[in-house]
């Protein structure tokens, strides 16, 4: 067997396995990325951790009593309501919260 013809293929073959292990991580970027929702800040999040984990609702809640800038306008664009979609949460989980008003 020729030496030089033995490299060649032998590079061809790195190049073809390079190349196909590039295109199982784009596939794999593709498909995990699938289920994450871009205009969603929490939706890195599982929903226990979110409801229930020491930096989520009840930690955004406490160090936010201005949900009017931040939480409302996000739900309102997702068609979710503003504070009435806050209290319809609040009175399915028996929550009694006083939720901050938009000052006049």
């Amino acid at each position: 067997m020729n030496w030089g013809v033995f490299q060649m293929e032998r590079k061809r073959i790195i190049r073809t396995l390079i190349t196909l292990s590039l295109l199982v991580a784009l596939g794999a970027v593709l498909y995990v990325s699938q289920g994450v929702d871009p205009t969603n800040p929490h939706s890195s999040v599982s929903k226990d951790v979110w409801l229930h984990g020491p930096k989520g609702h009840g930690y955004t809640v406490l160090n936010n009593q201005q949900p009017w800038k931040q939480c409302y306008t996000c739900h309102e664009k997702k068609g979710l309501g503003g504070e009435v979609y806050c209290q319809s949460c609040h009175d399915q989980s028996g929550v009694q919260v006083v939720i901050p008003k938009k000052p006049l």
